[in-house]
């Protein structure tokens, strides 16, 4: 079994709006600092929980604007990307994200950052099989550097998280 690169990244599509940055977006493009990703699904209360917290931050300038949220959606393999849609991808969505919204599938597979190569380790695998929702931090180097494994929206998880991303993944 191919061992998980220490340093991380995949391609997915996206729904391409315009906070997508593309039809398919390189978790790389975004490596200009750490990045903070919602693992989310469309009938998850925590991932919406979670949403409205970090959506709620973000307005009241409590997470900086270069931070980089990604969320990404978690099961293909059984829900559609239109109700992911529904619930995420539009401005009168219930959880409407204005930052890139990920549609990886069961085939993804992630990218060693090293090397530029593509794998053949699973992106669930490289990324500890998150269950949703699941907030995680990959520095921007690529390697991911805290998990959090709480189910409902926490400011004081997210305080760590941010902490952790604001020295940089150390």
């Amino acid at each position: 079994i191919t061992p998980v690169p220490e340093r991380i990244s995949f391609t997915a599509p996206t729904f391409d709006r315009a906070v997508d940055n593309g039809a398919v977006h390189d978790l790389r493009s975004s490596f200009d600092g750490p990045v903070l990703m919602l693992w989310v699904a469309a009938g998850c209360s925590g991932c919406h929980d979670w949403t409205a917290m970090l959506k709620d931050e973000l307005a009241a300038g409590n997470i900086s604007n270069t931070t980089n949220i990604v969320s990404v959606h978690r099961y293909a393999s059984f829900e559609s990307s239109e109700s992911v849609a529904n619930r995420y991808a539009y401005n009168n969505s219930s959880h409407h994200t204005p930052w890139p919204l990920l549609l990886p599938d069961e085939t993804t597979t992630v990218i060693d950052v090293e090397t530029g190569r593509m794998t053949n380790v699973s992106l669930y695998r490289a990324f500890q099989e998150p269950v949703t929702p699941t907030l995680q931090v990959v520095d921007e180097e690529g390697r991911l550097v805290w998990t959090s494994k709480t189910y409902w929206a926490n400011s004081t998880v997210l305080a760590e998280a941010l902490n952790i991303m604001d020295e940089g993944g150390q």
